[in-house]
């Protein structure tokens, strides 16, 4: 089987400029479902469970955690991961983005740019941001399900290869 071909230039950018890198693992695909399960969990028993009790930005944050895992879990199975530090969710953000927003409309762009972003705020305290509504916790849970559910998909179906 080939590897995913799409968003290659991106993915190739990514590594060019120390974003993303390679690594060794003795079973990707081991590795991803685990990832997959931690983000499924993170959403269910955090996120959902954190808007149950009235914590809107913990619901949020979690619920954006579920997401990121999700997009990790997909990056892992092609034996990539973003390097640490500043910007790393953005090296997510944009490999995810760029490869899989047909098969996951949850990762399409803007709506990736705009979960970081809100996350950040409610993580990282910005009293000059608006205030996390119920509303947008709700949003960020069906983005966060809609995200696991079609990685589990694309992960079950051992459409993604090595990226090499």
């Amino acid at each position: 089987m080939s590897r995913w071909q799409k968003g290659e230039p991106v993915i190739q950018f990514l590594m060019t400029r120390g974003r993303l890198e390679s690594f060794a693992a003795v079973d990707l695909t081991v590795l991803a479902q685990a990832q997959i399960a931690r983000a499924e969990l993170r959403v269910e028993a955090t996120a959902v469970a954190a808007l149950k009790y009235g914590d809107v930005d913990g619901a949020y944050v979690a619920a954006y955690d579920a997401y990121r895992m999700a997009a990790e879990s997909l990056l892992a199975r092609q034996g990539l991961r973003a390097t640490s530090g500043d910007g790393s969710h953005v090296a997510v953000e944009d490999a995810v983005s760029a490869q899989f927003p047909a098969e996951i409309s949850a990762f399409v762009k803007p709506t990736f740019e705009r979960f970081r972003r809100t996350r950040h705020s409610a993580q990282y305290f910005d009293p000059s941001a608006p205030p996390i509504t119920k509303s947008d916790a709700v949003w960020a849970i069906e983005k966060a399900t809609a995200a696991v559910a079609g990685a589990k998909v694309l992960l079950s179906a051992s459409s993604l290869e090595r990226f090499d």
